[in-house]
Formats: structure tokens, C-alpha cells, sequence
């Protein structure tokens, strides 16, 4: 015997039918439920040829801008458009075709163009006896939520990048004091401010280039653009995009090399030249540093030259090997980095 409304309530049981006669007119219940939900509802009658809409609530004409007529009729992949996700598409007609009940976000198009994301169900309606009547389905514009979860993805993210970025930095900031040196207070100060101007110019590069990466050439050009000595620098090699892990400590590794050159080598010689070239193979990168002078010279004799600088940050940051030979007329370096190196450090190239 069916319990009305208010017998179900008295025994505590969920609300069902208030009587038979209402139970027999639950179809035209229903359509006025689905006609006046707030909710964007369709129904899809699949028995006949490409599962037309036979049924849309104003809900979801407000939602996509079309009318009753636009819409009657028509299967409902006309809200699809060039950015909808086939995986989306194909998901929906995956479970369509084996009977189940879809849940699915995808992009889908409004009459006046604009987008938004659906949030999708689509449940099969069946007969007493198991056949399928009618597919009804229910959408979402979740726009909003989806764009608060890229939000905060990106923030997070970020926040992830600048910490990475801040340790890294902290990381070659620690070898610089570390290896510095001074005969006096005043030399080990201006020793490390030279070395963290560097790093600072390798940074406003990078940012310049929105922290994908920095071209060896331009990070060359950088570090010497204040010095009057800089015309005599010559450059070549192809161009290569040093990764902002790999930037950042090779710009102390060239600072080092050009205050060396400034201050005692090919640089201080008025009629002194430098050459660095670069080059990659299967072994990985170099760099090929010579100076050219008018007279004999030799090794620094002066404390706080950056050897240790040079070696540790290419040995035990880069992994790689530093070669530097003082012919009878300047410094002959050779900086190697190894495939390996380049890879973990994110280094891509760009075309010669």
C-alpha cells in the first residue's frame, strides 16, 4: 500500500507519492520538474536517427543563447567547437555505446561564440522491460570554479619556481663567498660585489626573457657591456639557450675570466684581443677562451684570482671540466660541459 507524504513523515521514511493518482501522473510531473529546474537539462531520444533533443528547459537556452527551435531537433554535439577536447568527445561516446552513465567536463560553444566549461551527466532512461527510451542530461558552467583551480595551480607553482629560483641563486651567492679572496678587507668586498653584479646581470637577463633561458652570446655581451674594452672582444658560435640553472653560475664562471682579462690580461693591453668561441658535439658544449697580447705574460701573480671559483662551479655545479693554460701571450681557457650536465640542468638549443 503506498504511504502519503504525511504517514512517510510520521514513520520517519523518505517522502514518496502522496497517493496512486499522483503516482500516474509522474511523466507530466517530471517534465515540469526538468522545465523548471534551475538547472540546464536536455533530453535526447536515441531511437531515433543521430539521437535528436527532443526536450530543453529554458535553463539551458539561457545557458547556450539559443532558442527552442534552434535547438529541437539537433544533436547536442552542435555545442562542440574547435577547442573541445576529442578525448572529452570520445569519452562521452565511449559510454553512450555501452549504456552507462557519463560524467564529463569539456569546452563547449554558446550561439554567440563564447565558451565555457560543462560540467556534463548524461544518465540513459529506460522502459520497465530494459529498453532505452531517452538519454537525459544535465550541465554545469563551471567556468568559474575551473579558472579559481588554474589560479590557484599557478600560484603554486610559482611559488614553487621562485623558491627554486631563490635556492638556486642562494646556492652560487654561498660559492662566492666561499671562494673569494682579498689581501685586504677592501679587496675581499669588492672581489664579491664584481662577482654578485655578475649574477644580478645574468638575472635581469633572464627575466628579460621571461626565465625560459638566456643566449651564451647576449650573456657575454652583459657581462662586459659597461667596459669601454668590451669592442675588443670577439665572439662566435652558434646560438644556444643556456637553461636559468646553467646561466647563473656559468655568468660567474665569464666574469671571472673577463675581470682576469681586464685587469691583467689580453684587456689591460691596449693593443690586446679577445677571442671566445663555442661549440657543441656529442660530448656536449665548449667554450674556447684565448687572449692575444702585445707582450710575454704568465699566470696572475695577484691573491683572488678566481681560480677555485672557475674550477668549482664548472667541476662540482656543471659537471663539467675547465682547462687553463697561460701561453706566452695570454690565457688559453677551455670550459667543457657533458651531455648529462646539459640535460639536468634543462639547457635547450636553439636553432644555429
Amino acid at each position: 500500500m503506498t504511504k502519503t507524504y504525511e504517514e512517510a513523515s510520521l514513520h520517519g521514511d523518505a517522502p514518496v507519492a502522496a497517493d496512486a493518482g499522483m503516482m500516474s501522473d509522474r511523466r507530466e510531473l517530471a517534465l515540469v520538474a526538468v522545465e523548471r529546474t534551475r538547472m540546464p537539462m536536455v533530453v535526447t531520444d536515441p531511437r531515433q536517427p543521430d539521437a535528436p533533443i527532443v526536450l530543453a528547459n529554458q535553463a539551458f537556452l539561457d545557458l547556450t543563447g539559443y532558442s527552442a527551435n534552434e535547438v529541437l531537433g539537433r544533436n547536442c554535439r552542435f555545442l562542440q567547437g574547435p577547442s573541445t577536447s576529442p578525448a572529452d568527445v570520445e569519452q562521452i561516446r565511449r559510454g553512450l555505446a555501452e549504456g552507462k552513465d557519463v560524467e564529463v567536463e569539456l569546452l563547449n560553444y554558446r550561439k554567440d561564440g563564447s565558451s565555457f566549461i560543462n560540467q556534463l551527466a548524461i544518465s540513459p532512461v529506460l522502459a520497465d522491460d530494459g529498453a532505452l527510451l531517452y538519454y537525459f542530461g544535465s550541465q554545469k558552467d563551471v567556468t568559474e570554479r575551473r579558472r579559481a583551480q588554474l589560479l590557484e595551480e599557478t600560484e603554486r607553482r610559482l611559488l614553487m619556481e621562485v623558491d627554486h629560483r631563490a635556492m638556486n641563486a642562494m646556492a652560487v651567492v654561498q660559492s662566492i663567498v666561499r671562494l673569494s679572496r682579498g689581501d685586504t678587507l677592501e679587496a675581499y668586498a669588492a672581489a664579491i660585489q664584481g662577482r654578485v653584479d655578475a649574477l644580478a646581470r645574468a638575472h635581469r637577463l633572464l627575466a628579460r626573457g621571461r626565465w625560459v633561458g638566456a643566449q651564451l652570446d647576449e650573456l657575454l655581451r652583459v657581462l662586459a657591456a659597461d667596459r669601454s674594452e668590451a669592442t675588443r672582444i670577439r665572439r662566435h658560435g652558434p646560438a644556444v639557450l643556456l637553461g636559468p640553472r646553467l646561466a647563473q653560475p656559468l655568468a660567474l664562471v665569464l666574469h671571472e675570466l673577463i675581470d682576469n682579462a681586464l685587469t691583467h690580461g689580453a684587456l689591460s693591453d691596449p693593443e690586446g684581443a679577445l677571442t671566445v668561441e663555442w661549440w657543441e658535439d656529442n660530448h656536449g658544449a665548449t667554450i674556447d677562451w684565448r687572449e692575444q697580447t702585445s707582450r710575454t705574460t704568465g699566470p696572475p701573480q695577484r691573491t683572488g684570482f678566481g681560480l677555485g671559483t672557475i674550477e668549482g662551479v664548472i667541476k662540482r655545479q656543471l659537471g663539467g671540466s675547465v682547462t687553463l693554460d697561460w701561453e706566452d701571450h695570454g690565457l688559453h681557457a677551455r670550459l667543457m660541459f657533458d651531455t648529462e650536465a646539459y640535460a639536468e640542468l634543462g639547457v635547450e638549443q636553439s636553432p644555429t
